[in-house]
């Protein structure tokens, strides 16, 4: 490991010191494994991946289930790279990589150079961000200009930007970071705490004139979004209901500590473990806002595993303040703590090569549990191949999907093919973007008189289907594919022909 105590200077005439040069080689070299690692994976891609890129093929400020900067962003690497599964997932590093480098300014700005050092390696090497580096989520972006937003602030804090330009450029960041993922609106609780507490303890940091300018650039950054959903009847802050899931509440406490035992995982379990330090606050208005844009984070979503579920990822928005922290912790002059931060970044450092080494593999190996989480990552080629084989066989250029998981997939493997992806809205009322609008209806399109339908089902029995006539001689097609050692995909594909007569009724 480089060395990152807080003596070297971070600058020296003509460029760089050397620990600062030493730091940047590694964390880009790690970006550039992890974008190998992508490349040569085997794994293929996963639902939400798919549907993040279905939606890049059609430009929108928004989408049914989240905001429209991923799939921006993955729309652009396909542009670019073309039709490949690494196009899709190769921004994460490099935008994990930019987030590294700004936590290093913040961090820097906080505490030093030798802060700065730590804060880039500790980014780059927590667990969440080895495995965030691989797929590609509404988290990444998300992270990015969040963490953006915490460099202003803190430099408006320390005084290296005035105050008002300060929290404007921090409300623009955090407005990007809401096209991103709706948890960006954190922030503002995080903001709104800090004010309060500042004034409490004497400071002057957050004037009502620059909180008024933070709301401003963030209400105009996110205006696209906020707009679209406005004119879409606010379908995407309508699914965030759906996600808490509060019509089923479990009141379970140990919801809340099996979360918080997650976090161990996220951040990797010496590193979590020092970041509980910074409950120890202190009268530095920076660890104050640190404080602020982070706990609240983690309380907000232990109630919500109190009251329902959370998902470990949904807290991510509280790394960056907590990484900056540590870093200016470990940066401090004791010895102890250096040899503390060692002993915790490499424990996370070999997680993230075993993370590396898996996606190179596609397996876990002697790793795997009885329920492979990969196992969905595995299959949708097979189910690709075989579909195809049914279509060509029904002289069909439609199928109808049972699920949003198989829409999603097939959709990906079929993109330019001329095949129509559509999916069997049962209820009729849309739960995911392609009941929305992707949905088989029973009324046949009247240019496609007759149309002849492949249909996805878990049985052999055919779906029901008002005004579809099923061929059931010869019987339907069986796609199979093990996805783990003990789980086999099997989906029977089922020929049918729509009937008009039979619609009308």
């Amino acid at each position: 490991m480089p060395a990152v105590s807080a003596t070297s200077d971070s600058a020296q005439a003509g460029g760089l010191a050397g620990p600062d040069r030493l730091v940047l080689g590694l964390i880009v070299a790690v970006a550039a494994l992890r974008s190998l690692g992508i490349v040569l994976s085997p794994l293929e891609l996963g639902v939400d991946e798919a549907q993040y890129w279905l939606w890049s093929t059609g430009f929108d400020f928004g989408y049914y289930t989240k905001p429209p900067l991923t799939s921006w962003i993955i729309g652009a690497s396909h542009q670019l790279f073309g039709h490949h599964v690494w196009a899709v997932r190769l921004p994460a590093p490099w935008l994990h990589l930019l987030t590294s480098l700004v936590l290093w300014r913040a961090a820097y700005w906080y505490a030093g150079a030798g802060a700065g050092r730590w804060a880039a390696l500790l980014w780059t090497c927590l667990p969440a961000v080895a495995l965030g580096s691989f797929v590609i989520s509404t988290d990444t972006p998300l992270l990015l200009f969040w963490s953006l937003g915490l460099l202003a602030l803190i430099g408006g804090v320390t005084g290296r930007v005035a105050t008002a330009r300060a929290m404007a450029l921090a409300g623009g960041a955090f407005g990007l970071a809401l096209l991103g993922k709706y948890a960006a609106i954190y922030s503002l609780v995080g903001i709104g705490l800090f004010w309060m507490f500042d004034r409490v303890a004497g400071g002057r940091h957050v004037s009502p004139a620059s909180l008024l300018a933070f709301a401003i650039a963030m209400a105009i950054t996110a205006s696209p979004n906020l707009l679209w959903n406005l004119a879409n009847d606010f379908t995407t802050v309508r699914h965030l209901g759906d996600n808490a899931n509060l019509d089923r509440q479990s009141h379970d406490p140990l919801n809340s500590l099996r979360f918080l035992g997650a976090q161990f995982a996220t951040a990797g379990p010496l590193v979590f473990a020092l970041m509980f330090g910074i409950l120890k606050g202190g009268r530095d208005p920076v660890a104050r806002l640190l404080l602020c844009l982070s706990l609240p984070v983690i309380a907000i979503i232990m109630a919500q595993a109190f009251l329902s579920e959370a998902n470990a990822n949904w807290a991510l928005a509280a790394m960056p303040a907590l990484v900056v922290w540590l870093a200016g912790w470990l940066a401090g002059a004791e010895s102890p703590r250096a040899r503390v931060g060692m002993a915790a970044l490499t424990i996370n450092a070999t997680l993230s090569v075993v993370i590396l080494a898996v996606t190179l593999a596609g397996s876990l190996g002697p790793l795997t549990p009885g329920s492979d989480p990969l196992r969905r990552l595995r299959g949708w080629s097979q189910l690709a191949s075989d579909s195809a084989a049914a279509l060509t066989g029904h002289d069909a250029t439609t199928i109808i999907a049972d699920r949003r998981a198989a829409a999603a997939l097939l959709s990906w493997h079929f993109h330019d093919t001329g095949i129509d992806v559509l999916v069997h809205d049962e209820d009729g009322i849309p739960s995911n973007h392609f009941e929305q609008n992707l949905a088989w209806s029973r009324h046949p399109d009247p240019e496609q008189p007759g149309r002849r339908l492949i249909v996805l089902g878990e049985n052999s029995v055919p779906p029901t289907m008002d005004g579809v006539i099923w061929v059931t001689t010869p019987p339907p097609l069986v796609s199979t594919a093990r996805i783990s050692h003990n789980v086999t995909r099997r989906v029977y594909l089922h020929q049918g022909i729509e009937d008009r007569q039979n619609s009308s009724n």
